[in-house]
């Protein structure tokens, strides 16, 4: 079969008429690349387009990408769509020289579409977060949401897809899945993306127990109640930092500092974790200042870098200073009394595993004169008068702003703005009580914890059921039935990278004069651990690491692209970059050129047919013959 012709229109057409009488496998070409089934296709495919934009409006683009985009019946209806391209350009055959523009524009959108379809089963977009000094990173997070089962005997885990956003759960219409490996099922019957957590003080059995109290501050300004447990023999809870704007103190006596007096402080600080130090205020007053342990790229060295309340900032080698006063910006002084390269305690003492700094910790003591370095405060303890709390509160020059003695529920003014607080209950022997619950407006709460589904097991067998708990996402809930334990988890699925990343150096280079960022630069380190080979490449705004990056993967779509999604600016030794896998990639570059160049054909060669003379008809050979046979002459 010849693919070009100079047969004249007429003869093609009657080429290509007969063509389709006598073949079964012509006629259904002809059908699929009819003009009828293109211009339905075409129609159908803009209504789901204008259905998924409404969608989106209503909803999110997550809602139209699931039920429209990445839904089978649009991927089939777009593979229809190219079957109807690839057979209008067969029922063309044999092709004239002006067609050659028509059947590459045709080409190049079945590839462009070709390359969407392989985009979109086997890339993927995800992120990951790098820390400095952190191991290296292996998996890539995904934005979808999965349930994962473990099966109780085996210990094998199961996932399952679970989109709760697109399929919200609720009582009336529960989603049902069988855990592996039992007869029981999990019953998931909610769906939040705003779960808070509330903590409130309750009566203790413990006769060793502490007091306890629930505190509520407010503000009408700022839109927010904020609710404390504090307990008095609880470290962790004895001190509250309210978002490193005050520390909350619960004491178990009235403090005796005043005005121009020596206050002392003792904080631990962690490396891993530099927001949740042990503090512990001598008398009652908070410093606020905030230290972070990290190492010197240079040194290797741990640095200890304060921050004052005012946001001044100095830096120190630990090693080199230890047992060495420092003075503090904002004017107080520190002094380094321990350092243990990887923390540990035993026996109740604070002691360092290795010298390798795997979890390096410092202990700092401050001390300051009042008015000087210190920052908002409220300190609570118990009086003498009855059920009557006491309370001291501090602003940001260390002056007593508020102080007195209120009932249980009775709110009173701190002096910070328009900041108010109430002691809603008091326990002289107290624990915590956790409550996860919906947010709802007006209502006080400790921490918003992002999203989490409910659900319970169930033994259909029995009829029984357990209580419904809030599995979290990103951490893991434990039913318990008939004696078995059933371990279940939601969160963001992730995916196996086929080398290691990790990241050796974030800079925000600043505008001249200002602390305007003008590029984030992320180098990190590549490393393959079937080769070994590693290798150094930095991500800037616009411009992405690759790996592997040789020419033929770039060529054939297999590398991985980190762009810079998020940063922390008060942390400077963290990222969060975007990773983009797009195996369709050469489809749609390959498909573009050609769409491209097929208009630009259709152009050159749209007059042909007007600047062509007469064209004498050319019949085939056996026509021909027959003609000559008969005695007439050839038309000329």
């Amino acid at each position: 079969m010849k693919f070009f012709t100079s047969l004249s229109d007429q003869a093609r057409q009657e080429l290509i008429a007969e063509r389709k009488r006598k073949s079964a496998f012509w006629r259904v070409v002809h059908a699929l690349g009819s003009l009828p089934l293109a211009v339905g296709l075409l129609l159908s495919l803009a209504a789901a387009c204008a259905a998924a934009t409404l969608i989106e409006s209503r909803f999110d683009s997550a809602v139209a990408q699931h039920y429209v985009y990445r839904s089978p019946w649009f991927l089939g209806w777009l593979v229809l769509l190219c079957l109807n391209l690839f057979s209008v350009t067969l029922t063309r055959i044999p092709w004239k020289r002006r067609h050659l523009g028509f059947v590459v524009t045709h080409y190049g959108i079945i590839l462009l579409l070709t390359g969407a379809m392989i985009g979109r089963l086997g890339g993927f977009e995800g992120f990951v977060h790098l820390r400095l000094g952190d191991p290296p990173e292996d998996r890539v997070t995904l934005n979808q949401t999965a349930l994962f089962l473990e099966d109780p005997f085996r210990r094998e885990i199961f996932r399952v897809a679970f989109p709760a956003e697109l399929w919200r759960p609720s009582l009336d219409h529960p989603r049902t899945l069988a855990i592996p490996g039992t007869d029981l099922r999990l019953v998931i019957d909610d769906f939040s993306s705003d779960l808070i957590l509330a903590e409130e003080v309750v009566s203790s059995s413990d006769p060793s127990a502490g007091g306890g109290a629930t505190l509520l501050l407010q503000s009408r300004m700022a839109g927010q109640k904020t609710l404390l447990a504090l307990l008095e023999k609880e470290p962790a809870h004895q001190t509250q930092d309210f978002f490193g704007l005050a520390k909350i103190h619960w004491l178990t006596e009235p403090p005796t500092s005043s005005p121009g007096r020596s206050l002392h402080e003792a904080e631990v600080i962690f490396a891993r974790a530099p927001e949740q130090p042990i503090t512990h205020a001598v008398e009652g007053v908070p410093s606020r200042y905030r230290f972070f342990l990290v190492p010197d790229d240079q040194s290797q060295q741990m640095l200890l870098v304060a921050i004052s309340p005012s946001g001044e900032k100095n830096a120190w080698e630990v090693t080199k200073h230890l047992g060495k006063p420092l003075d503090l910006p904002g004017g107080a002084q520190a002094l380094l009394t321990g350092y243990w390269p990887n923390f540990a305690m035993r026996e109740g003492k604070p002691t360092s595993l290795s010298e390798s700094p795997d979890n390096p910790a410092v202990l700092v003591q401050l001390s300051w004169t009042e008015g000087e370095g210190s920052s908002p405060g409220l300190s609570l303890w118990k009086s003498s008068e009855g059920d009557r709390i006491g309370y001291r509160a501090f602003n940001r020059r260390g002056q007593i702003s508020a102080e007195g003695a209120a009932n249980p529920g009775q709110m009173f003014s701190l002096g910070w703005a328009d900041w108010e607080a109430a002691v809603l209950r008091y326990e002289p022997r107290a624990s915590i009580q956790t409550t996860v619950r919906k947010r709802e407006a007006g209502t006080a709460f400790t921490m918003a914890i992002g999203s989490g589904v409910r659900g319970r097991v169930e033994d259909p067998k029995n009829q029984l059921q357990s209580s419904p708990l809030w599995i979290l996402s990103g951490l893991t809930q434990t039913f318990t039935m008939q004696g078995i334990p059933v371990r279940v988890a939601y969160g963001l699925e992730s995916r196996p990278l086929p080398f290691r990343i990790s990241l050796e150096k974030f800079v925000v280079p600043r505008e001249e004069g200002s602390d305007a960022p003008v590029d984030f630069q992320a180098t990190v380190r590549f490393t393959d651990p079937k080769t070994g080979v590693q290798r150094l490449e930095t991500a800037h705004m616009n411009s992405p690491a690759i790996f592997p990056g040789s020419f033929w993967r770039s060529a054939l779509g297999r590398n991985y692209k980190f762009s810079q999604a998020s940063w922390n600016p008060r942390d400077l030794h963290e990222t969060t970059l975007q990773v983009l896998y797009d195996p369709g990639w050469p489809f749609k570059w390959i498909g573009s050129i050609l769409i491209c160049g097929g208009i630009l054909l259709m152009f050159l060669h749209r007059g042909d047919r007007q600047k062509a003379g007469p064209i004498p008809t050319v019949l085939p050979p056996e026509e021909v013959a027959s003609e000559q046979g008969a005695g007439a002459a050839p038309a000329r």
